[in-house]
């Protein structure tokens, strides 16, 4: 096999591995937001169970201010019986003291209920509180391990790139300037393998005898079509090699 192809080959498959390597890295910040995910939920949950105990909290401090000024009323009704000089004013008098003790008393359940519920609004609160932390640790893990995974990846980058330059130094200069064109037009593959007079990045069907030329791996060819330099890999039979 010609020699420069042979480095081509071996350069095609360093900016292969050095294009996913980077495409992993691409991909930890979209994956590490999908296992957010349930940590923001909690976090949602928290500030919703937050708000809820607050709104409670007010409504039990309105409700305390409601039950002070029936039982300041109840008070003040039961004084004025005393000044009341007729039965008809005094039945009257009955029956308002009747309701604002009714009213007092529905007050009073209303504070029990709430009470309750402010119980277990709070105890709500704590659990989701402890998710959130448990969910946080588990997030904080993650990252870790993506954070690891990443500086791997980047110093695997580091060495392929090291390597690449090993492989540019021996390459023609010319070549490896229509290795470079070709690998920027064809977003990252430049060297593909040709199998049954087929280009194997474009399809393109290669005309018999360029494909003759080509079986030879004597020369720099390129795709008539898509222009990335071709080579050709041959079967056990024709190598001269038992399967």
């Amino acid at each position: 096999m010609n020699e420069q192809l042979k480095l081509l080959i071996e350069l095609q498959h360093i900016d292969a591995t050095i294009l996913a390597t980077r495409m992993k890295i691409d991909t930890v910040p979209v994956a590490l937001s999908s296992h957010e995910v349930p940590l923001k939920a909690a976090e949602s949950s928290y500030e919703s169970a937050q708000q809820n105990l607050a709104a409670l909290e007010k409504r039990k401090k309105d409700k305390e201010c409601e039950i002070e000024d029936l039982n300041e009323k109840v008070k003040k009704l039961r004084q004025r019986t005393s000044e009341i000089k007729t039965n008809k004013e005094y039945q009257a008098q009955l029956k308002e003291i009747e309701k604002a003790e009714r009213d007092l008393k529905t007050a009073e359940d209303e504070s029990l209920s709430m009470m309750d519920a402010l119980e277990k609004a709070s105890h709500l609160l704590k659990e989701e509180q402890a998710r959130i932390a448990q969910e946080k640790a588990r997030v904080d893990a993650i990252k870790k391990d993506f954070e690891a995974e990443m500086h791997r990846l980047e110093g695997e980058i580091k060495r392929l790139k090291s390597e690449r330059k090993k492989f540019i130094a021996k390459l023609d200069e010319d070549i490896y300037q229509q290795y470079v064109a070709t690998l920027k037009s064809t977003r990252g593959l430049a060297v593909v393998e040709a199998q049954d007079e087929v280009c194997k990045g474009c399809n393109l069907h290669i005309p018999p005898q360029l494909f003759v030329e080509l079986k030879r791996n004597e020369e720099i060819i390129h795709c008539p079509q898509c222009r990335r330099i071709l080579y050709y890999v041959p079967s056990p039979q024709e190598s001269g090699t038992k399967e």
